[in-house]
């Protein structure tokens, strides 16, 4: 069964696929390793999901006096492209072909996402620290 599923994967990638087999082909003798992707990717691409729509409930709650906002909307975009790769890598795992160029595009995204949250972060890390700590102190009981 499994030369038969295989046959039909390579006759398919090389007449629609661009010639770029699924990561799946090399995997058909391992099926709880497909399956470990799927649902580990599933679950981080949900968690990822999550994250961003929390952020904007955050933000929404907080009305328009939120300090560091765009730090936020940093990881917003971040976060969210981060489930978006997840997503894309199960995408490549059973078409191939032209969904690795859309993979590395998620990718491109994610790491310019990424170092901009980083540099946020480092521009105004000590800032949000600070903010922390006279938070922290102001709801102190006397």
């Amino acid at each position: 069964m499994l030369e038969l599923v295989s046959a039909l994967t390579y006759d398919w990638v090389q007449h629609y696929g661009g010639g770029l087999a699924p990561h799946a082909v090399c995997l058909l003798l391992e099926p709880a390793v497909i399956l470990n992707e799927v649902v580990t990717n599933l679950g981080i691409a949900a968690a990822y999901f999550l994250i961003p729509f929390a952020i904007l409930r955050f933000l929404k709650g907080a009305g328009g006096i939120m300090p560091f906002r765009s730090v936020l909307l940093m990881f917003f975009v971040f976060i969210l492209s981060c489930g978006l790769g997840h997503l894309t890598h199960l995408v490549t795992l059973f078409v191939g072909g032209w969904t690795y160029w859309l993979h590395a595009g998620v990718m491109q995204v994610t790491m310019v996402a990424s170092i901009g949250t980083a540099l946020g972060l480092l521009r105004h890390g000590r800032a949000i620290g600070s903010l922390a700590v006279r938070l922290a102190q102001s709801h102190r009981p006397a």
